[in-house]
């Protein structure tokens, strides 16, 4: 079986598919490195004396990589394997440019210093956990990765051709049109692969491909690595326990244990190297099983494998020859011409590709949003239903005298329906996105102002839609004034206050992640309602927290509410009681501490708490990238 495999990836039609639909774009950096069909890119990927130290607990820093060295080389694919807790995802990240933050030593591509900004426009990170939309299909998934990642491409025609080539590369043709959330493990693999051959990278990074895959998929996707890795890139992969199957695709592979590497190098000569140090490899053994065995052992501090660590570093720190040094410069030197000579590969986030981004991804989050239940059906459903049954047990009350209380309860209700149900949902929805985010921006995709402005811009229709369906069918209902003026007055504080939900929903979910948010919203805000006025009025408040009512945007949206309906002159209200103590709307306003026609200065304090609801939110951007990092 692993021949016929083996003639299946040796088969270059697939790949050179990928490469003529690029070349035949004009004007693209994507293009000219294909030109080269990549085999001309000679890379050295080297790193030297790599140290890497994280956080654990929030407190305490732990040494997670300790003086790594070792290699990797285009043309080749190649396996980082080891123990649970060896160390191999943080390598992964820190060569990656994943991981910038605790790490020293030196990584250099071609003899010279990777510079972390170019790197990633030629390198790609697919982790363990791809974060993809799950409502978009295969081809829509496929199509927006090429708008954001080569903006240059006008033509619909060329941007097909691409992701045809993609698609049969990796046998998903038949999904096309298949939802996301609706693939198989194996297809969801290949898919987050086919997202990142968009650009036709020379340099891939795999966290754990084959994980929660049977063995049949596992060999599918290794397949196609092997497959991606004989078209000129550099293919690396970390690996869990591979099967002999397995292995025998791969060209490199490098060992780790403990954070140390034990070998780094050819798979042809990795057993030789173990046996030179006393390590002897049963007959029709698994070589995967049988250096995991051994680099087990590094916990028991034994001698030989220190021996094997220091070999290894002894390899990765000699000098090259002068002429092997002349080559790889040569190498680099056309890298370097090749991104000089396509303006957007030096601009990549200037104002004409933010613009494109932005457009992009606000269609993306459209399309997304139009098929997600709970984003538009549920909402839309349950404002109507909850509109119609305020309208039912608060009947008519919006003109008598004797019910004005009610009134207020009834607004109140309203501000505080429209509140959390667009806070609650934006919760849900944000901690999606903000992962599919991280993960695209760090892959260059498109800067955090893009994102930042597509994110504000395609969640409005919604923001609109809702309280305009609960406040018009609540204000007729419950008979508050016919005036159109008031009306108006009323939606555009219904509308602000969805807004001022949406937004704090936001910055709680893409800050904290979804259980976290869904605690924090509610606790925060609720302590906030205290001092609306509807519970405890304002003069009441004692002296040293009366500045909180000052900041609670629940008294604004209220004292505007309330303004819009009693304020501006309204005549005196129908009392069917014997007596309404409050059938001067003026009356009532004075004693609840809101008379005086003041609804603009109420708006302008909401349309503040908007504007920094929008400044923390991408504050929470910031630090999520700066914490991914």
């Amino acid at each position: 079986m692993i021949e016929n495999i083996e003639n299946i990836s040796s088969n270059d039609h697939k790949t050179d598919l990928l490469n003529d639909a690029i070349i035949s774009i004009p004007n693209t950096t994507v293009a000219n490195v294909a030109k080269f069909n990549l085999q001309d890119l000679h890379l050295n990927y080297h790193f030297v004396n790599v140290n890497y130290s994280g956080k654990q607990n929030r407190s305490k820093t732990v040494e997670i990589l300790k003086d790594v060295y070792g290699q990797f080389n285009s043309g080749q694919l190649t396996a980082i394997l080891g123990p649970s807790g060896a160390g191999k995802t943080s390598l992964m990240n820190v060569l990656s440019g994943f991981k910038t933050i605790g790490v020293t030593g030196t990584v250099q591509i071609n003899g010279q210093e990777r510079h972390l900004h170019e790197f990633r426009k030629m390198s790609a990170y697919i982790p363990q956990k791809f974060a993809m939309l799950d409502l978009l299909t295969v081809q829509e998934t496929l199509k927006v990765s090429v708008d954001l990642k080569l903006p240059k491409i006008q033509k619909t025609l060329e941007k097909e051709k691409i992701t045809d080539a993609i698609l049969e590369l990796l046998n998903l043709e038949n999904s096309r049109k298949t939802l996301v959330r609706n693939l198989s493990g194996g297809e969801r693999k290949r898919l987050s692969i086919g997202i990142e051959l968009v650009t036709n990278p020379p340099i891939m990074f795999f966290d754990e491909p084959t994980s929660g895959l049977d063995s049949v998929a596992s060999l599918q996707i290794m397949t196609h690595l092997r497959r991606l890795a004989q078209g000129g890139r550099m293919i690396v992969c970390v690996v869990h326990q591979p099967s002999s199957k397995l292995m025998r695709l791969f060209d490199n592979v490098l060992v780790m244990a403990g954070g140390e590497v034990l070998y780094s190098g050819l798979q042809e000569e990795m057993i030789e190297r173990f046996e030179k140090f006393g390590f002897q490899c049963p007959q029709y053994y698994n070589p995967a099983d049988f250096v995991l065995e051994v680099a087990s052992e590094r916990s028991h501090n034994c001698k030989n494998i220190v021996k094997l660590i220091e070999q290894n570093k002894s390899i990765h720190s000699l000098p090259r020859s002068e002429g092997a040094v002349d080559q790889v410069h040569e190498t680099m030197d056309l890298l370097t011409k090749i991104k000089l000579d396509d303006p957007a590969a030096t601009s990549q986030f200037s104002e004409s590709n933010l613009w494109h981004h932005f457009a992009v991804l606000v269609n993306r989050s459209v399309l997304s949003m139009s098929r997600n239940m709970m984003a538009v059906q549920l909402r839309i459903i349950s404002h109507v239903i909850v509109a119609i049954l305020l309208g039912i047990v608060f009947w008519q009350i919006g003109d008598d005298g004797g019910k004005v209380l009610s009134n207020v309860s009834c607004i109140f209700f309203v501000v505080l329906f429209v509140f959390f149900g667009n806070a609650m949902p934006s919760i849900f929805l944000s901690s999606e996105d903000t992962e599919v985010f991280i993960r695209e921006h760090l892959n260059a995709y498109y800067s955090k102002k893009a994102y930042y402005m597509a994110k504000i811009v395609a969640d409005l229709p919604v923001q609109f839609i809702c309280p305009t369906i609960l406040l018009t069918i609540v204000y007729f209902m419950t008979g508050q004034p016919c005036d159109i003026g008031r009306f108006v007055m009323c939606w555009g504080i219904s509308l602000l206050s969805a807004i001022i939900g949406h937004f704090m929903g936001l910055v709680f979910g893409s800050a904290f992640g979804l259980q976290i948010g869904i605690y924090l919203v509610p606790a925060v805000t609720i302590p906030i309602m205290i001092f609306s006025g509807f519970f405890i009025r304002i003069h009441e408040v004692a002296d040293v927290l009366r500045p909180l009512c000052d900041l609670s945007f629940f008294r604004y949206t209220m004292e505007a509410f309330l303004r819009a309906l009693y304020a501006y002159e309204r005549p005196f209200l129908k009392c069917t009681d014997k007596f309404c103590y409050y059938k001067n709307p003026s009356k009532f306003l004075n004693d609840y501490g809101m008379s005086g026609n003041f609804y603009g200065i109420d708006f302008c304090a909401l349309l503040l708490w908007i504007a920094v609801l929008n400044v923390l939110f991408f504050i929470s951007l910031l630090w999520r990238v700066k914490k991914a990092q």
